[in-house]
């Protein structure tokens, strides 16, 4: 079964400082048909603009990436740490037993960041923060696994992908899957697909993609319960 989810039936947000876009139920957007999908909770799609910043707050068992499309994301926290990730850097926070942090944008130009947030298998651990940068190289034409250079607390991958060219993916019919187009268009089993719009993937065995134009996206590999 695949379910298209187009982008504009996701719930927005907008302040003076940020405009976000909400796949998934959320602090300041419910939805009871969009509450999660599996272990994954969270997809915010989300713009800000110079010197915005989330307040600091704290977060618990959740294991939570920062994924940088556009720009420089400042990510500061308890322990610290003052972090300027640019375009391509991925972070990732295991918030176990408690992990007070804030993001923003510390530049003069808006920046563009996922907040991508899956539930752990294990809870009130030590907290874990470290992030990576990813090139376009390391997601050109096939799908790159985030978690295996920022490994999380659950059976689940978060894989990404910039694609100038068709490409198969084989899907286990055992487990479900969730996409997001981040940049570009591009034909997926079907499905004229453009940046914001998501498909989920369940007892499905391929992903086939056609007539990408410079097109990245994420994929969720998970557990399936439903």
């Amino acid at each position: 079964m695949i379910i298209h989810r187009p982008k504009n039936t996701r719930g927005n947000v907008w302040q003076d400082w940020i405009n976000s876009f909400r796949v998934f139920s959320f602090p300041g957007y419910f939805n009871p048909k969009y509450r999660n999908f599996g272990h994954l909770q969270t997809i915010n799609d989300d713009r800000v603009q110079p010197e915005g910043h989330v307040p600091i707050h704290e977060h618990k068992n959740m294991e939570i990436f920062g994924y940088v499309v556009d720009g420089v994301c400042r990510h500061t926290d308890s322990d610290g740490r003052i972090n300027d990730i640019p375009t391509g850097g991925v972070q990732r926070m295991s918030c176990g037993k408690g992990f007070k942090h804030t993001e923003g944008n510390s530049t003069d130009t808006p920046n563009r960041y996922l907040q991508l947030w899956v539930t752990p298998n294990v809870f009130d651990t030590e907290p874990i923060y470290d992030w990576h940068q990813f090139t376009r190289e390391d997601k050109l034409n096939k799908f790159c696994d985030i978690t295996e250079k920022l490994p999380i607390k659950q059976d689940a991958k978060l894989l990404s992908g910039i694609f100038t060219e068709d490409y198969t993916h084989k899907l286990s019919e055992n487990r479900m899957y969730y996409l997001y187009v981040v940049l570009g268009s591009l034909t997926i089993n079907g499905f004229n697909l453009v940046e914001g719009d998501s498909l989920s993937f369940i007892q499905e065995n391929v992903i086939e993609i056609k007539n990408p134009n410079e097109t990245e996206v994420i994929l969720f590999d998970l557990i399936n319960f439903l």
